[in-house]
């Protein structure tokens, strides 16, 4: 049981626990196999097992998150094609209300994500997630 009296400041992840995974996992196990395979003459299947194979590789890593590493490396404009779907972007149920909960209690909320800077920023733009917390971390701004 945590002691809330003694809580000032709640750090939080922000991608699966405040916002919903169906936007990054459709992204990265459709949508990006699926353009990939159009894109160097794949079929899906083919490009989805080998890029699940080159993704897994870096896990763990800062080059993970990135997207302008991936942008290099599967010659496709990542941020771009992350855009076609934004309509799958939304907080996870309750995480909202959460917020303005713990905004109401005068603590200081905090989002600490190793996302990369343009998918924070187009998930701000669909959420207005920053304007919940006082601050947002991201770790790519600290390599």
């Amino acid at each position: 049981m945590l002691d809330w009296q003694a809580i000032d400041t709640v750090l939080l992840d922000m991608d699966g626990t405040l916002l919903d995974l169906h936007f990054d996992s459709h992204f990265w196990l459709e949508l990006l196999p699926e353009r990939y395979a159009r894109r160097h003459g794949l079929e899906v299947e083919h490009a989805r097992d080998w890029l699940h194979q080159r993704i897994r590789r870096e896990q763990g890593s800062l080059s993970w998150y990135c997207l302008d590493y991936w942008s290099e490396q599967l010659d496709l404009p990542i941020a771009r094609l992350k855009r076609e779907i934004i309509d799958r972007i939304g907080f996870r149920p309750g995480a909202e209300a959460f917020l303005q909960a713990l905004r109401q209690s005068g603590r200081r909320c905090v989002i600490t994500t190793n996302a990369h800077r343009d998918s924070v920023a187009l998930k701000v733009e669909v959420t207005g997630i920053d304007r919940l917390v006082d601050s947002l971390i991201c770790s790519h701004d600290f390599g």
